[in-house]
């Protein structure tokens, strides 16, 4: 199971071009994160424990597994669609092809550096994810918050779960933790001047979905799609004696720790047209059609 590593920090740069073949003024993504974003990367790099390159990940959209902890898009394929341009490649799948020479060039349409299991700990993280990519010439740079941890299925997995209510002491530290990530976000304009800081509020509006199931398309809130034991959550989906709904995406979990293609895909439409409740302190929509 992947750890109840609370320090992540999902990071999403828009780049900007002279000539862009859609409506807005982004060609490119680079995406860095753990495995919310993740679009394949840890299927290059087996040493990983932390992997979904196997049935039944990816079954709803792209009918087979590509390394998403989910079964279809995630956050960052939406946000792409909504641009007009083509989802990214992992990063390690592109270094491949450049290295082995079946490719000339890293794609121009951005890059997925996410990978399951990373962070910004010692332990995963030896770098500072946004000075570094600043100093590459990032400007417009988004930090999606953390959701409500503490009411995943894999709380089942800690001394405490209850099948009844979220794991309090977890989501009260994602709370504390996400009031501190957008302070980082606010601070932007004064500590990496030129650049553009927006933050995506993804605790209430996952909570919302929670609090208002049948509004927005859910059946089961509490418990995963795919996996064993109470709430689906005590076994990774896809392992030993699994099990999977017939509707994934009426489900707001896919799996133990990960939410369904349809829970990214009301998310990402919270940050790409939500108000500032949702996405502040302007929508990506607003980002990607402004000059920087």
């Amino acid at each position: 199971m992947e750890s109840f590593n609370l320090l992540l920090i999902s990071l999403i740069v828009l780049v900007p071009s002279v000539v862009c073949a859609s409506s807005y003024k982004i060609p490119a993504i680079y995406t860095f994160g753990d495995s919310i974003l993740d679009a394949g990367n840890n299927r290059f790099n087996k040493n990983c424990s932390a992997q979904a390159d196997f049935p039944p990940y990816g079954s709803s959209f792209f009918h087979q597994p590509t390394g998403r902890f989910t079964n279809g898009r995630t956050v960052v394929d939406f946000l792409s669609q909504f641009l007009g341009i083509d989802i990214q490649e992992p990063y390690l799948e592109a270094e491949m092809g450049v290295a082995n020479g079946s490719r000339k060039a890293y794609p121009s349409n951005g890059i997925n550096f996410a990978s399951g299991g990373s962070g910004v700990l010692p332990q995963t993280n030896k770098d500072l994810f946004i000075d570094q990519i600043y100093s590459l010439g990032a400007r417009r740079i988004v930090i999606i918050a953390l959701g409500p941890v503490g009411c995943v299925p894999a709380r089942m997995l800690l001394p405490g779960g209850r099948t009844d209510r979220c794991f309090g002491r977890i989501n009260h530290i994602v709370k504390k933790y996400n009031a501190g990530l957008e302070g980082l976000v606010k601070d932007t304009p004064i500590t990496h001047p030129g650049a553009i800081g927006v933050y995506g509020e993804v605790y209430k509006a996952v909570q919302e979905f929670r609090s208002m199931p049948k509004r927005y398309g859910f059946f089961n809130i509490t418990g995963a799609c795919c996996g064993d034991g109470t709430l689906r959550g005590l076994v990774q989906c896809g392992k030993d004696s699994y099990k999977v709904c017939e509707n994934p995406n009426q489900f707001l979990f896919w799996d133990f720790f990960h939410p369904s293609e349809h829970t990214y895909e009301l998310v990402s439409k919270a940050l790409w047209a939500g108000k500032q409740s949702r996405v502040r302190p302007i929508n990506l929509r607003t980002l990607a059609s402004i000059s920087v």
